[in-house]
């Protein structure tokens, strides 16, 4: 299958636009719109029924493959199993659109999955007592600093993909974007 590259081909802003057209990320960086490889492959192969997708494709290297959602709301008002589907589905949508020649086992060592939520952009942004953020940071550091994967799809690293991350915008930006982009 030739996917249309006029299509594919997008911005980070581009991608990361909600229902209302409003943009969570401010990026010029490239990457592939994967909604849109998705409603192709489904048009071409499941008579246009549409899959789950991811917003976004970035391939930094042959071994560091990134899906990436955006939702522009917090994290309270995401519904825990929102994120399972598109995570799933977007799994073998890149097995069968990109690499039909790699084993599942293959791909998703070297597949990362991020989901950027926007807590500072709600309407209301949930504030945490000082105590309770004390609490927060006790708890991070018994864990190693390691951050908590949010929204069920811990049940998916280690077996769909290498690594998971559920960030905040504002940390995204501040300290992933330059560490997958640069």
């Amino acid at each position: 299958m030739q996917l249309d590259k006029t299509k594919i081909c997008s911005t980070l802003s581009e991608c990361s636009k909600d229902d209302a057209g409003q943009s969570l990320i401010e990026s010029a960086q490239m990457v592939y719109n994967f909604d849109e490889i998705t409603k192709e492959i489904a048009d071409v192969y499941r008579g246009g029924k549409p899959m789950a997708s991811c917003d976004a494709l970035y391939q930094k290297d042959a071994e560091h493959i990134y899906l990436i959602e955006f939702k522009n709301a917090r994290k309270s008002r995401i519904g825990k199993k929102f994120f399972l589907q598109k995570a799933y589905d977007s799994v073998w949508t890149l097995a069968f659109a990109f690499y039909p020649e790699l084993s599942l086992t293959e791909l998703c060592q070297r597949l990362f999955l991020i989901v950027v939520y926007n807590e500072e952009g709600a309407e209301q942004k949930e504030e945490e007592s000082e105590y309770f953020q004390a609490i927060k940071k006790k708890v991070g550091g018994w864990a190693g600093n390691r951050a908590r994967i949010l929204f069920g799809l811990e049940i998916y690293k280690d077996v769909l993909y290498k690594e998971i991350l559920t960030v905040d915008k504002d940390e995204f930006m501040e300290k992933k974007y330059s560490e997958l982009f640069d």
